[in-house]
């Protein structure tokens, strides 16, 4: 994968800053709540133009406890919405990480992060390799603890419910 960055420094909680949960509710009373409906406003709370600017394949950069608070799922679902296709943080919260996964949304941990990379480089992640490369730093490379087969394989098949979809229809067809 490869993108350019769109860094957010400060605590980023999944139910103010990644994406409002008040807002989540009133959408639910029109209708499904998808990553379509809530890309619009993905980071709104800290960036107003976010939805606007950032393209499809780009990567957030975050600090410590990226996803912060409750265990809501929508704020992965916003992020993989707006485009984003990995999020790059220096830690974060246990239920962020999964529900990211859960939604085909890596989520890569690298201590110090922030200090490495600024706004709008171009970063080259390797998922299997464990390597985030930063061409815009002469090619400096960072590493993580590659993600393992059966979580690059949800990844892949756009998140968990996708994955048994599919498993599934492959299943009846033997």
């Amino acid at each position: 994968m490869r993108g350019k960055t769109w860094k957010f420094s400060g605590l980023l909680d999944v139910d103010w800053e990644i994406c409002s949960y008040l807002l989540v509710r009133e959408l639910a009373d029109s209708g499904p709540v998808t990553e379509e409906r809530l890309a619009p406003h993905c980071l709104v709370n800290v960036d107003p133009e976010f939805p606007t600017k950032v393209a499809r394949g780009d990567f957030v950069v975050a600090g410590p406890n990226m996803g912060y608070g409750h265990d809501h799922d929508h704020a992965s679902m916003a992020l993989k919405g707006a485009g984003v296709a990995a999020v790059i943080c220096e830690s974060s919260a246990p239920y962020f990480l999964r529900n990211s996964i859960d939604h085909g949304l890596p989520v890569i941990e690298i201590p110090e992060v922030m200090s490495w990379v600024d706004q709008g480089d171009d970063l080259e992640i390797n998922l299997a390799g464990g390597t985030v490369t930063n061409h815009s730093k002469d090619g400096g490379v960072r590493t993580f603890t590659p993600l393992p087969d059966f979580i690059l394989e949800t990844l892949r098949a756009g998140g968990t419910y996708p994955l048994i979809r599919s498993q599934l229809a492959s299943r009846d067809q033997a």
